[in-house]
């Protein structure tokens, strides 16, 4: 990468992460982390980015650029001179959306959402930027619409990202509507739960006329048995030697 396309980058970068992440449909952990790999999903939906890849972040360190961050792992981190983000408790709009995996659907309708593998949920302000998060993990996601007043009225804590998003640790099914599930997608997710783990065979009853073969009672195994006994203890003109050496000693 030349010096002119690093600086652009680093422009760029910097703007994403520090100043307008909301913006990409992204959010930072409390302690200004994010997964590589869901700040290149972002970046790379821009015009112009759709290139970029984890070298190219590592590229301006190497050249000597002064980055608002560092990478640890499988995590790009803001630098400890970077301000953390900070999310407060707002009253959300009316309605928020939300776009969900189709296989994931019929347990949100039932169950609710809940954050997992991130601290929040990511519910924004406009249909547009939630199908654009969604299509990162599916390619037909479903819209769902977030009754985001009445849940906060309920007790449902939100926060405020930027102008385009909040973020809420979970919402209860009551508070989610959206649009009916292909009865292909119900089918198939019922059959899943009805699914009961294989049972243990049980042993068979024997058949009229038939029978378990004993092998404690099988005349090969018995005499099997009775030559390895006799050979643990030698041949018997070595086991009448030996007590006629124990009569002599007892002399």
């Amino acid at each position: 990468m030349d010096k002119k396309k690093a600086k652009r980058l680093l422009k760029f970068l910097s703007y994403v992460l520090c100043h307008s992440p909301d913006e990409f449909g992204i959010f930072l952990d409390g302690d200004g982390s994010i997964s590589i790999k869901e700040l290149l999903w972002a970046v790379k939906e821009e015009d112009g980015w759709s290139y970029m890849r984890e070298s190219h972040l590592k590229d301006l360190i190497l050249l000597g650029f002064d980055p608002p961050y560092r990478l640890e792992g499988k995590k790009i981190v803001l630098n400890d001179s970077i301000k953390k983000p900070y999310y407060p408790v707002e009253q959300p709009p009316r309605t928020l959306f939300y776009a969900a995996r189709l296989k994931a659907c019929y347990h949100i309708y039932n169950h609710g959402l809940k954050a997992a593998g991130r601290p929040f949920l990511p519910l924004c302000r406009t249909k547009e930027l939630a199908l654009r998060i969604g299509k990162r993990r599916d390619k037909s996601p479903l819209l769902l619409e977030i009754n985001a007043e009445e849940a906060f009225l309920e007790g449902i804590i939100f926060r405020a990202h930027g102008e385009n998003m909040f973020l809420a640790e979970e919402i209860p099914s009551r508070f989610i509507s959206g649009p009916p599930l292909p009865e292909r997608e119900v089918k198939k997710t019922k059959e899943k739960k009805l699914k009961k783990p294989k049972e243990i065979e049980a042993v068979p009853e024997a058949l009229p006329g038939s029978f378990f073969l004993d092998l404690e009672r099988d005349p090969d195994v018995a005499r099997k048995k009775e030559r390895d006994r006799k050979r643990r203890k030698g041949p018997a003109w070595k086991r009448e030697a030996r007590k006629i050496r124990k009569k002599k000693r007892g002399l």
